[in-house]
């Protein structure tokens, strides 16, 4: 039951990720723009994308464990390539490059946390 949990929670929030990309960005809103702020949502977004993804996976070696971290990479990249067909979004490879040091960052903090 437990493992269930941690799949409903990766697939919805890959989902969560893919609905807000297909979000146009919101024109004529006010609100503060810190600088750096997009690049750590990425760094965020991802980094947790990929704790879901190694909790669902449990994976046993530090190999799975590789694969589900480029998966959740890939992932990024698949979301960069779609925000190229929505409406004032636009792929951008530095949010990509982002995208996977967050991923690789929490990534290697668990298999720290979990092979020490």
């Amino acid at each position: 039951m437990r493992t269930l949990l941690w799949w409903v929670l990766f697939l919805s929030y890959a989902g969560l990720i893919f609905w807000l990309s297909d979000s146009p960005l919101p024109q004529g809103v006010p609100f503060i723009e810190l600088p750096g702020a997009d690049r750590a949502y990425h760094f965020f977004e991802y980094g947790l994308l990929a704790f879901l993804g190694l909790q669902a996976f449990s994976p046993a070696t530090r190999r799975q464990s590789w694969k589900v971290l480029a998966l959740c990479w890939l992932y990024g990249l698949s979301d960069e390539i779609h925000q190229l067909w929505v409406p004032g979004r636009s792929a951008d490879v530095l949010d990509w490059l982002i995208d996977g040091l967050g991923v690789f960052t929490v990534g290697l903090l668990w298999m720290r946390w979990h092979w020490l």
